[in-house]
């Protein structure tokens, strides 16, 4: 299963390096195995690479019953940042390794790179600084079945900041609190929400990562929903971390900011088991996720949901707990 992963490398690609690589992809797609292979060896000698790349050309030398290139190029893979544990272990292109002496190498180098890079994230957050949002807003000139009609995924955003106020108002449509606890359980962590949660375990958290909202400086932020605040976690633009996390999607480019959600899946799971784990906290996130397309849609903002990244990198990026898990990642910029 060929790799799209641009920008993870060893340093900035060179245009050579770039254009090989391209064509190998190309000659991946249809299966042409030695051409591919002989274009990624050409590539790697300009003393560029990629994990992606250096995964793609294993699943190549696999196919060409070049067992030995294709462990090796594994275990260079995982060492530049190749984390994928399912993805190792499920790809058909990789079939004939798995029953080799070597194999065994390869599942333990990422099994080491893994908790090696678990043991990184803390217990918990540190408490950054906080700032008061806006207060939210309880209507709007354009209607729920407006937005109902009218909301696209959108992947393409102009080059312009993003209001606080729009932000807060986002925030709040994903996850605020709409009915205080008082005298309500300790695990509603502050009330009933915007968004629906099965048993009211509400196990998501969300961040905001700021790249460029209007006075709010650029960094990932945990949004407390309880007191509608936002405490940063991590200082500085980070939009080429989470980008490259998410393998260099072309709307982190121009996005202002994104939310990122994740889930703390004991929450659930302490009421519901494994099912908790395997399809409520799903829906919880399908619920708030919807909401934020809605408002988005009202407020002239686009956005995406994004599921397709290294969670690992993403949670690195964003500066996660080790409890936590990455689920989404929804990018938001102002409609061109």
């Amino acid at each position: 299963m060929i790799l799209f992963v641009l920008g993870i490398a060893s340093a900035s690609l060179a245009q050579g390096y770039d254009a090989l690589v391209r064509e190998a992809e190309s000659k991946i797609m249809a299966q042409k195995w030695e051409e591919a292979l002989a274009l990624y060896e050409q590539a790697f000698k300009t003393g560029e690479f990629n994990y992606g790349d250096f995964y793609n050309a294993a699943c190549a030398s696999a196919r060409l019953g070049k067992s030995d290139a294709a462990y090796s190029y594994l275990l260079k893979a995982i060492d530049a940042g190749f984390l994928e544990k399912d993805q190792l272990n499920q790809d058909p292109d990789l079939e004939s390794l798995r029953s080799g002496d070597r194999w065994q190498t390869v599942t333990d180098a990422l099994k080491q790179r893994l908790e090696a890079i678990e043991k990184t994230f803390p217990e918990t957050r540190p408490a950054g600084p906080v700032i008061d949002l806006p207060a939210p807003r309880y209507d709007s000139p354009i209607s729920v079945e407006a937005a109902l009609k009218n909301r696209r995924s959108i992947r393409s955003y102009a080059e312009a900041p993003l209001a606080l106020a729009d932000v807060s108002q986002l925030l709040w449509a994903a996850y605020g609190i709409t009915e205080p606890a008082e005298n309500m359980p300790a695990f509603l962590r502050g009330g009933l929400r915007t968004a629906p949660s099965a048993g009211a375990r509400y196990p998501l958290d969300l961040y905001l990562a700021a790249f460029n909202v209007t006075g709010l400086p650029a960094g990932i932020y945990w949004y407390n929903s309880e007191k509608h605040q936002l405490m940063r976690i991590v200082e500085g633009d980070r939009r080429k971390e989470v980008s490259e996390a998410a393998f260099n999607q072309g709307m982190f480019e121009t996005a202002s900011a994104a939310i990122v959600y994740s889930a703390v899946y004991e929450r659930s799971m302490v009421k519901y088991g494994q099912r908790g784990r395997d399809r409520y906290v799903c829906m919880d996130l399908g619920h708030s996720a919807e909401n934020v397309y809605l408002q988005a849609y009202a407020l002239k903002i686009g956005t995406v949901a994004v599921g397709a990244f290294t969670d690992l990198w993403l949670k690195k990026a964003i500066g996660m707990t080790r409890a936590e898990e990455p689920l989404y990642i929804m990018p938001l910029g102002k409609i061109e």
